[in-house]
């Protein structure tokens, strides 16, 4: 009985044993740790194989806000190192620097969406050979895009869209060549576009025309020949524009008529020959003019007119030989302002009664720097007019002149005794061996003179070229030296002189 009850219990226990570990089989499995993978931290990558290192301004997982990456060796836009990046999900500033050739070749579009937080993106020495449709498209926090120095030569339409918070965009130093329709489209919020540097030869005809927004346009360093007003359509709210060092040759009629606001017009360095009397029409808001270092030889009288507000006009180092009271006229009494500027030097201006109306604004001008370079330009006197008298006058009145200066600093006490006539030069002005300096012009030889070293009455007056026996043939210019033109010459200046006061009534 003893041992059946044994058995009974053995039995039992062995039917019982295969379910619990059964059981227990099932609960491990339920319970298999899942294996965790790390988060890798973009700031803190350090291997040598790494494609790319970036330093931030603080490694703390997702407390960064600014990052500089540098670009070490090639790696495609699949590349697990862009999914790093979100391990810093709060980037304000991303600049990539790539350092091996070809390094990059595209725009990290993925990248650009997935922060959400950015604000400025700067990309410089990659190889993009073009910005492909949307490129930069639906990115609402962008405020800012540099793509300068990254071998693009192609804009492809609708390269720049839909950025409502964008406000500047650099693409200096590049390859492109044309600026077409529709790149830029929907950027309500832009204010300066840089294209400095590039191979641009031609605007497109409204190019810009949605950039309605836009304060500032450098073109600087490019090959652009022309430009009309459909090159500017759009830009009404442009307050500068900067087109220095282009290949442009004439100024047409209402060129910058679409440019209602513009208050600074920069054509330095180019080849400009001549601008039409109609080519400023409409710029009531032009405050400063920059045409130094072109090829003007001659201002059509009332150029200035469609641009009365100009109260900094630079004309340096052009070929202009004249520049008379009806080329200032529209814009003279700006001139007599402290805070204007007006540079002539470097042309080759004729010494000649044309040039009157400077002394009047010399003399009356407060604006120190303006009187300070109109003291200083030089013109050119034709040698058959340049007499004994004229020479010797030279001498005296640049003595005088010296001495005017020093009385101003107060090393002379009386600042009248220079106009004496017992003044006497003691400062070696008579030295027989001393050579007047000279410039040849179109074969002929001038005396280059200090403007206002000369005496007024003495100025010659060209007379107008004039048919002969009438035929076609005119006559070569010709001096006037009569005492009747010399009367008609003082009653010109005279009258200048009573109209001077009336200006600054």
């Amino acid at each position: 009985m003893k041992l059946s009850w044994i058995f009974h219990h053995l039995l039992i226990l062995t039917m019982m044993f295969p379910t619990s570990l059964a059981a227990s089989t099932r609960i491990r499995s339920r319970k298999k740790p899942v294996k965790e993978t790390k988060e890798v931290n973009i700031c803190a990558i350090r291997g040598v194989q790494a494609p790319m290192y970036c330093y931030c301004d603080n490694n703390a997982i997702r407390n960064a806000t600014e990052a500089t990456c540098v670009v070490l060796s090639r790696f495609s836009i699949n590349d697990p190192t862009w999914n790093y990046f979100v391990s810093q999900i709060f980037l304000q500033k991303l600049k990539i620097v790539v350092r091996t050739p070809n390094g990059l070749e595209y725009i990290p579009v993925q990248l650009l969406k997935q922060l959400k937080n950015l604000q400025k993106i700067t990309l410089q020495d990659a190889n993009i050979d073009e910005l492909k449709e949307s490129a930069f498209s639906n990115l609402p926090t962008i405020t800012e895009i540099d793509l300068s120095a990254n071998s693009i030569s192609t804009l492809r339409t609708h390269a720049f869209e839909n950025m409502k918070n964008l406000i500047v965009i650099f693409l200096n130093s590049n390859r492109i060549t044309e600026i077409n329709r529709e790149t830029f489209i929907n950027l309500p919020s832009i204010k300066m576009l840089c294209l400095n540097e590039n191979n641009i030869s031609t605007l497109h005809d409204k190019a810009f025309k949605h950039l309605t927004t836009l304060e500032e346009l450098q073109l600087v360093d490019n090959q652009i020949k022309v430009i009309t007003a459909d090159s500017f359509h759009g830009l009404k709210s442009l307050l500068k524009l900067d087109m220095r060092n282009n290949l442009i040759a004439m100024i047409g009629d209402r060129t910058f008529i679409e440019l209602v606001s513009l208050k600074q017009l920069d054509l330095d360095q180019n080849e400009i020959e001549f601008i039409s009397e109609k080519a400023l029409d409409g710029m009531v808001n032009l405050q400063k003019l920059q045409l130094c270092d072109n090829k003007l030889v001659t201002l059509e009288p009332n150029f200035l007119a469609g641009a009365t507000g100009i109260y900094t006009l630079d004309l340096r180092d052009n070929l202009l030989m004249t520049f008379t009271f009806e080329n200032v006229k529209p814009i003279l009494t700006n001139l007599y302002n402290t805070t204007s500027f007006f540079y002539l030097s470097g042309n080759k201006l004729m010494c000649d009664c044309k040039l009157v109306w400077m002394w009047g604004l010399r003399n009356q001008t407060k604006n120190v720097k303006l009187r300070e370079s109109l003291e200083k330009l030089t013109c050119l006197l034709e040698t058959n007019n340049a007499t004994m008298k004229v020479t010797n006058s030279h001498r005296e009145w640049n003595a005088a002149l010296k001495i005017a200066r020093k009385s101003e600093d107060g090393s002379i006490e009386d600042y009248d005794a220079y106009l004496g006539d017992e003044y006497e030069s003691k400062d070696g002005y008579e030295d027989s061996d001393s050579q007047p300096e000279m410039q040849t012009v179109d074969g002929k030889l001038y005396y280059v003179k200090n403007l206002f070293d000369l005496k007024v009455e003495e100025l010659p007056c060209p007379k107008e070229k004039s048919k002969k026996d009438g035929k076609g043939n005119k006559t070569d210019s010709v001096w006037r030296s009569s005492s009747s033109d010399l009367i008609c010459f003082d009653l010109l200046l005279f009258s200048l002189l009573l109209f001077l006061p009336v200006l600054f009534n």
